[in-house]
């Protein structure tokens, strides 16, 4: 993988794909990638779908992690996304907490402990805690809301019973769609 890419892992019903992205800047968040107007494609004649992201070197794996295949480019869309994660171990959190500073300074918010619950898509849904920098009302208007300090437990029903199944997170930082988003709680950390 050269500079310019950023490996990412994006969860969307019922599948996980793995690959890089290409990035136009390497200081840019991946969360800011995702909620661009104008996601960056290295080469726009190969972009088919407007609401797309393309992932080099992608894996499928459905769930399971019983991989269906890999594919030197895929297009997915912006629009199935349910949440994200990147290869860039606590960057994603150390930088989300000096924003915070600067927001806690500039509009006197402090941090929050985040629980949110996904839709049902399939037999499944999502649990997701984590702390939540800056206002939610601001950022709920973006595709993409960044959590820290997350915890993911994926709730999926198998002949009329619940089991768990916990999502381990790469660096703790995840990007939530906030279309798939059902029910949410905010509390002071």
């Amino acid at each position: 993988m050269d500079n310019s890419q950023r490996k990412i892992t994006i969860y969307t019903p019922e599948k996980i794909y793995r690959g890089s992205i290409d990035i136009a800047n390497g200081s840019l968040r991946t969360i800011d990638i995702f909620n661009s107007a104008n996601v960056y494609w290295k080469d726009p004649n190969e972009k088919s779908f407007n609401d797309a992201m393309l992932l080099n070197n992608a894996s499928i794996a459905l769930e399971g992690n019983i991989k269906l295949g890999d594919f030197p480019k895929l297009q997915v869309r912006l629009s199935e996304v349910l949440f994200f994660h990147d290869s860039l171990e606590n960057l994603g959190d150390s930088m989300e907490k000096k924003r915070a500073v600067y927001l806690n300074l500039k509009t006197k918010e402090s941090k929050s402990t985040v629980h949110i619950i996904t839709q049902t898509r399939g037999n499944s849904f999502f649990y997701i805690s984590g702390t939540f920098h800056g206002l939610f009302k601001s950022k709920s208007n973006h595709r993409y809301i960044p959590i820290t300090q997350a915890g993911i437990t994926q709730m999926i029903r198998s002949n009329e019973k619940w089991q768990k199944k916990t999502i381990l997170i790469e660096g703790g930082f995840v990007g939530i769609s906030t279309a798939h988003i059902e029910a949410c709680n905010f509390s002071q950390a």
